[in-house]
C-alpha cells in the first residue's frame, strides 16, 4: 500500500507541483514585462536652470523617454509639464505618484492628481498645489512619477519618474531665480484700467499701486514701444467739460508715469471725453466703468494697432 502511495506521488503529485510552479513563474515573469519605467540612473541624472526675471525653468531629462520640467512664470502659479518625444502613455488617466526610495522600505507611495490623459504623445501638465507638492517630494528625496497605461497595450502600465540625484544644488538655484521674478507678466499688466468718481481727477492709492507695477515692467522689458494712455468720462456733463475732464484723467496718469522714470517718447496720452464707452451710461455701474483711464502696452513686435484707436 505504502509502495503505491509513493508511485502515485511521483506520477501524478509530483509533477503538477512542477507545473504549478512553472505557471508562478511564468506568471511572475509576465508581471515583470507588465511594467516600463523610465527614469533617470545615478551616472545621468541631470537637473538644470534656465531663466531671468520673466520666467524661471528647472528641466530634467528622462532618457528614452523625454524631459520633465517645473515652471514658474512671473505672476503665475508653479507648473510641471512633462514633454514625451512619443507616444508612450495611452489615452486614459495618468496618476500623479510620490514614492520613496526603494532603499526605504515600508513607506507607502502618496497620490498627488489623477486626470485625463488624451495620449498622442501629448504633454501632460499639472499646476498649483501639485507642481509644489512634486517639489517639495524631491526635495524630501522621493520620486515624482507620472504613471499611466501604455500606449501599445492597456493592460501594460508606464511609468516616468523624476530622480532626485543632484537636485538639491539646481533646486537652490531655481529658488533665488523665483525670488528675482517680476510680480506681474505681459499678459497681466498689459491692459489696465484706473476708475474714477464723478467728476474726480485725483490718483487713489489703488491706481499708483497699479501704475507703479506698470512703470516697473516696463523699465525691466525693452521689447515695450509705447504705452497708449486713454482718458475718458461718463455721459453727465456736457461733451465739452467731459472732454476737458477725460484730458486732465490721462495728463494725471501721464505725470505720475513720467515721474516713475518712463521714457516720455513711449507715451501716447489722449483724451475722447464721453465718446468711447465701456458699458451702459443708462446704469450707475456701467457709468463708474466708463469714468476711467486706460493704459495698454504694446510691443515692438506688434505694432500694427493705429494710433487713433483708443483701448476699451
Amino acid at each position: 500500500m505504502l509502495s503505491l502511495e509513493r508511485e502515485l506521488l511521483t506520477v501524478i503529485v509530483k509533477p503538477l507541483i512542477k507545473t504549478m510552479l512553472l505557471l508562478a513563474s511564468a506568471l511572475a515573469a509576465m508581471n515583470s514585462h507588465a511594467l516600463t519605467r523610465y527614469e533617470s540612473d545615478i551616472e545621468e541624472s541631470r537637473w538644470s536652470l534656465s531663466g531671468d526675471i520673466f520666467e524661471c525653468t528647472l528641466a530634467h531629462p528622462i532618457p528614452h523617454f523625454g524631459i520633465g520640467e517645473f515652471i514658474k512664470e512671473a505672476g503665475e502659479p508653479m507648473k510641471f509639464v512633462l514633454h514625451p518625444q512619443n507616444e508612450k502613455i495611452g489615452p486614459g488617466q495618468v496618476y500623479i505618484i510620490s514614492q520613496a526610495p526603494s532603499w526605504i522600505p515600508g513607506i507607502s507611495p502618496e497620490t498627488l492628481e489623477i486626470m485625463p490623459y488624451p495620449g498622442y504623445g501629448l504633454t501632460v501638465e499639472v499646476g498649483g498645489k501639485v507642481a509644489e507638492q512634486m517639489l517639495t517630494s524631491l526635495d524630501r528625496g522621493r520620486h515624482p512619477v507620472v504613471t499611466g497605461s501604455a500606449w501599445e497595450n492597456g493592460r501594460e502600465s508606464v511609468e516616468v519618474a523624476l530622480s532626485n540625484i543632484n537636485f538639491n544644488p539646481a533646486y537652490d538655484e531655481f529658488r533665488r531665480c523665483m525670488a528675482s521674478l517680476l510680480p506681474v507678466n505681459f499678459e497681466q499688466i498689459a491692459r489696465t484700467a484706473a476708475l474714477f468718481p464723478t467728476n474726480g481727477v485725483e490718483l487713489t492709492d489703488r491706481i499708483k499701486r497699479r501704475l507703479d507695477l506698470v512703470a516697473l515692467y516696463v523699465d525691466a522689458d525693452p521689447t515695450i514701444e509705447y504705452i497708449y494712455i486713454d482718458g475718458h468720462t461718463d455721459i453727465i456733463g456736457s461733451r465739452r467739460d467731459n472732454r476737458e475732464l477725460s484730458k486732465e484723467r490721462a495728463e494725471r496718469v501721464t505725470e505720475y508715469l513720467l515721474k516713475k522714470g518712463i521714457a516720455p517718447e513711449k507715451i501716447v496720452s489722449r483724451y475722447h471725453g464721453e465718446r468711447y464707452p465701456a458699458a451702459d451710461n443708462r446704469k450707475n455701474d456701467g457709468r463708474e466703468r466708463n469714468r476711467r483711464v486706460t493704459i495698454r502696452l504694446e510691443r515692438s513686435s506688434n505694432n500694427a494697432q493705429s494710433l487713433s484707436e483708443p483701448s476699451p
